[in-house]
């Protein structure tokens, strides 16, 4: 007939364990929950969903038959189940039965407890928590914002210090464009993160923010909305945006709201930051000419007019240095 297939022989096996003689319960003895335990332990291997209910069958008779022995039978039974939780619950997220293997898992955390052990406990949560992450990603992908949130939810209900599902919940608000809902979860967030001491998490909270910020500050600016566009640019600094570009982009909001001395310090900071050449930063020294010269310092104005002498600058600031400013040299 040649080799049996592995999945094959594992099937003959389960059939062989199932077909056994069965114990009568009343007429149990010492050997029957010692063979009991033995076949449950077999079936560990190849159906751990199975070995569960072999287990509760040897804790009922051996319950049944009493004694010293029979009793250490039965703790080791206990014992085993909550692992086979686990194990059954791996099996079925790999199979894509996510919610099942939450039940699993939750099952097999009350079994951990029960034993005093805090290790495995923390492992079948963590577990349960990634499996929630997933199922979180996968709806935020599908556009079920809704579905998405609940499931990070979910994983924080479980653990509130689960610095993922503050991130998780973000990226949700950021594709609902909720911005009140996002700086609400990302401070929470960040509280978390910085208590676990996840930078990773934090830094990727704050790339989130500053990333929504700027994106809205630009599109303010389009709009010709300066007062909208320095609010969140200010926010997106207030996230980490320390560039020269956001600190350009501020001053020019200044500038069109005539606010020429937050535009002064904004370009100045631009070019503490900026490590283009001298053609490069001739757009920077251009706008912070004019605040100064909006300010009544004309030396100051002169100065920067002078240093923005470049490319489509060079004609403008010319006719500022020689005919309104009139500047030395």
């Amino acid at each position: 007939m040649g080799v049996l297939s592995r999945s094959k022989a594992r099937t003959l096996l389960t059939l062989a364990i199932i077909f056994i003689t069965p114990v009568v319960f009343g007429q149990a003895t010492l050997n029957d929950v010692k063979s009991s335990f033995n076949q449950a332990v077999q079936m560990e291997k190849f159906n751990p969903e199975a070995a569960i209910n072999s287990y509760e069958n040897v804790i009922e008779l051996a319950d049944e038959v009493g004694g010293e022995e029979a009793t250490k039978i039965m703790e080791q039974a206990k014992g085993r189940i909550p692992k086979m939780y686990y194990e059954a619950a791996k099996k079925l997220a790999g199979q894509g039965d996510y919610d099942k293997s939450v039940k699993m898992l939750e099952s097999s955390i009350e079994g951990y407890e029960a034993a005093g052990n805090k290790r495995a406990v923390r492992r079948s949560l963590s577990t349960i928590l990634k499996i929630r992450n997933a199922q979180g990603g996968a709806a935020l992908k599908a556009g079920e914002f809704d579905k998405a949130l609940g499931y990070f939810d979910d994983a924080l209900g479980r653990d509130p210090g689960y610095t993922n599902g503050y991130l998780g919940k973000l990226l949700v608000y950021n594709k609902m464009e909720d911005g009140m809902k996002m700086e609400e979860v990302a401070e929470a967030g960040l509280k978390v993160a910085d208590q676990e001491r996840d930078h990773k998490v934090g830094g990727n909270i704050k790339k989130v923010m500053r990333g929504y910020f700027f994106n809205n500050a630009q599109k303010a600016m389009a709009d010709e909305d300066f007062a909208k566009a320095e609010s969140n640019l200010s926010k997106a600094i207030e996230y980490g945006h320390n560039n020269a570009i956001v600190h350009y982009q501020l001053g020019l909001a200044m500038n069109g709201q005539e606010k020429w001395a937050g535009a002064v310090e904004s370009f100045n900071k631009c070019l503490e930051l900026e490590t283009g050449d001298a053609e490069d930063k001739a757009k920077v020294y251009f706008n912070l000419a004019v605040a100064y010269q909006k300010l009544g310092q004309d030396a100051d104005a002169c100065r920067s007019y002078k240093k923005s002498l470049y490319g489509e600058f060079k004609e403008a600031a010319q006719y500022q240095i020689d005919n309104v400013l009139e500047c030395d040299g």
